[in-house]
């Protein structure tokens, strides 16, 4: 059964700044004034506090609306760089996308970022120049900005027709008709005629236009070969070709204060942007082998949760795009992630803050649903005798990491936490094996900061981040050789444990071996592993500053025992007791963690990045040339990173990233060691040898 409604779903990209939010508000005005926020603000949309007070949109962010018989359903992305995996998530779940580039600020570098996400989906994509009702607007820098700093071939599909203080309309470069403004009614245009002193420049763009028009599709280079005209329709078939094939980048304008061009973008969405028709998605079957679903109405259902909240009075809130098939109220669907089945109960549809309720939803609808049992954010939901698990939402590697500390207790913030977590799994929360520390880890300072505010708002627990302690370790660089003797005689019977233990270095990584070379019988079978354990509940506190000793070998070579007095706890002791002496006399040093950076950055600001990371003891591997930038890889001590994402942000003004994951451990330099020994010991965090009594 084919789908006879005309339905985009696609999402609203570009930087923190260009104005996209403020878009999406100017479409619901244009599609129902009553559903926008009366004075053009971002307040239906941005609604949450922690949006409001930096007043940028932090998360993704659905609305579905109705215009002139046409369905959208739009995801509003965030734009600043911490939060760029929800764009990710968000290109997986739309069929295209909109970038919006600032005609007052131009496609600045912190758009190269998200025009890289949008690439590397393959989501075919138009620009609109926003803002250009501003008194600084600048559409042909903007233009040339577009080019120079994404590197893509820039086609305009309008060319605004300036007044002497605002914009008269634009230049339809494909019909070459004006849609003249006067600048009173919201997005209210009429048809004239390309005033003379543009209409030279809309030729000459004209001509860029048709010319990649049928570039992008044979039959219509064919015609344009032989000379003939290409008609309208023709016209706006080659550009959907070259979009979807990412041969260009076609770039419209807009105005979202005024609503010039606010319109249009919705029939350029529906001419330049595919159906959910167009759509086939891969999966899983219950057998782990592919399997597809055409975007039909009447096929399987599937859909996938691509954003949850928790409410305090709804509960559990989770947002789907369904891809086929066709959901209604009280049906059942399957989970394949967790096996489970999903009662539905009613469906809803995001209207600006608030939802309302729907009958049904089918292939391109977002669908909003309660109290769901357990449906994470990238699970699918789909038909239980037909179903098929869709690719889950890629996570990447968090470089920013810190300790979570709260008055209310570990339990208290870890819960809230997890919550939190629920709703953004970019976020995740473990426990240092090493230093015990409960540790947030996040894709940002800004994003482990706003974590922070919506746990003290959602769950009332304050949360203070620090910078996590560095997971030192100690190790030998020598072999040595120790008597461990416990001997203790208090009345009846006593305590007797002999072991001569002998220290070997191991390579980098290798870990504890514990090897048994007695002979002879010197020590019972039974009190070998004992010696064992006493050296691993020693190891655990190095000589040095109290870390934990790695990559060694322990061989137990001798030992004596009483027939009455030895036990399992008396060879403990003399086992922690050998090594304990045994380590200081195999040269111990400090280990420290080496994290594996890769930073990406604007040419410009390579000299400085680069002499940053010299004054971090880092070791640079190598550079590579990308199309936008520079790519370092280096190696990098986890002490000298702990406030790698902030400096870089301020070294190169917000453009910088960068990824970091362990590496491995090397020595830590000697004059470096002596300060972390001499502060490990002040605090107490040293034992001394245990005595022979």
């Amino acid at each position: 059964m084919a789908n006879t409604r005309v339905i985009r779903t696609f999402s609203m990209l570009g930087a923190d700044g260009a104005g996209k939010t403020a878009l999406v508000e100017a479409l619901l005005r244009v599609a129902d004034a009553k559903r926008a926020a009366p004075d053009g603000s971002t307040a239906r949309l941005d609604a949450e506090p922690e949006e409001k007070k930096r007043n940028f949109t932090l998360s993704l962010h659905p609305e579905s609306f109705e215009e002139n018989g046409r369905s959208f359903h739009v995801l509003d992305c965030p734009g600043f760089a911490a939060f760029l995996t929800e764009v990710e998530w968000a290109l997986q779940v739309t069929d295209g996308a909109i970038l919006a580039i600032s005609a007052a600020d131009g496609a600045h570098n912190r758009s190269e970022r998200t025009y890289d996400v949008l690439a590397e989906s393959g989501r075919p994509a138009f620009a609109v120049i926003t803002r250009l009702d501003h008194e600084q607007a600048d559409f042909h820098e903007a233009l040339e900005d577009i080019e120079s700093s994404l590197k893509v071939k820039a086609i305009p599909l309008q060319l605004p027709v300036f007044g002497p203080d605002r914009v008269k309309g634009l230049a339809d470069l494909v019909t070459m008709k004006l849609h003249a403004w006067d600048g009173k009614g919201f997005g209210q245009w009429t048809e004239a005629e390309i005033p003379a002193e543009a209409r030279e420049e809309a030729e000459r763009l004209r001509t860029a236009l048709v010319e990649a028009a049928a570039e992008s599709d044979d039959e219509l280079l064919g015609k344009y070969l032989d000379g003939a005209p290409l008609a309208e329709e023709e016209i706006l078939r080659g550009l959907a070709a070259g979009a979807a094939a990412q041969r260009f980048l076609p770039v419209a304008c807009a105005g979202a204060k005024s609503g010039v061009g606010v319109r249009e973008l919705l029939d350029l969405a529906v001419r330049i942007l595919p159906g959910p028709e167009a759509r086939v998605v891969k999966g899983k079957d219950v057998h782990g082998k592919e399997t597809v679903r055409s975007a039909a109405p009447d096929a399987p259902f599937s859909a996938q949760v691509f954003k949850t909240t928790i409410d305090h009075f709804a509960g559990r809130i989770d947002y789907l795009r369904v891809f086929s098939g066709t959901l209604r109220a009280d049906a059942t669907v399957v989970n394949p992630r967790t096996r489970t089945e999903e009662r539905i109960g009613h469906l809803y549809r995001t209207d600006g803050a608030q939802t309302v309720e729907v009958n049904e939803a089918g292939p391109g609808d977002f669908v909003v649903l309660v109290k769901l049992k357990d449906a994470h954010t990238g699970d699918t939901l789909c038909d239980r005798d037909v179903p098929i698990a869709l690719p889950p939402f890629a996570q990447h590697v968090r470089p920013v990491s810190y300790a979570v500390h709260a008055k209310a207790g570990d339990d208290k913030a870890a819960a809230a936490l997890q919550k939190i977590i629920e709703e953004d799994p970019s976020l995740e929360l473990t426990r240092s094996t090493e230093t015990g520390e409960m540790l947030l880890q996040g894709m940002g300072q800004a994003h482990l900061d706003v974590t922070v505010e919506r746990a003290k708002r959602k769950h009332g627990v304050e949360i203070t981040l620090t910078p996590p302690s560095p997971a030192y370790l100690e190790t030998i660089t020598a072999a040595a050789k120790a008597q461990g003797k416990f001997k203790r005689q208090t009345g009846g019977h006593g305590q007797y444990g002999d072991a001569h233990v002998e220290l070997q270095p191991k390579p980098r990584g290798e870990g504890f071996e514990f090897e048994d070379a007695i002979v002879g019988g010197v020590i019972p079978r039974q009190f070998i592993p004992s010696v064992e354990k006493g050296i691993r509940g020693a190891l655990s506190s190095g000589p040095l500053a109290g870390y934990p000793v790695v990559d060694f070998r322990a061989r137990l070579v001798f030992g004596s025992y009483h027939d009455v007095d030895s036990s399992d706890m008396a060879f403990q002791v003399a086992g922690s007791m050998a090594f304990k002496k045994a380590v200081l006399e195999a040269r111990p040093i400090l280990l420290e963690p080496i994290m594996k950076l890769e930073v990406r950055v604007p040419e410009e600001y390579v000299g400085a990045v680069m002499g940053d990371l010299n004054s971090r003891r880092a070791k640079v591997q190598g550079m590579e040339p990308l199309a936008r930038g520079v790519l370092i890889r280096a190696t990098c001590p986890h002490a000298e990173a702990m406030s790698y994402d902030a400096d870089l942000r301020s070294l190169t003004q917000g453009v910088g990233y960068f990824t970091m994951e362990p590496s491995h451990y090397d020595p830590v330099p000697p004059h470096i060691a002596q300060k972390i020994i001499e502060r490990r010991r002040a605090d107490g965090k040293v034992k001394g040898v245990e005595e022979e009594k």
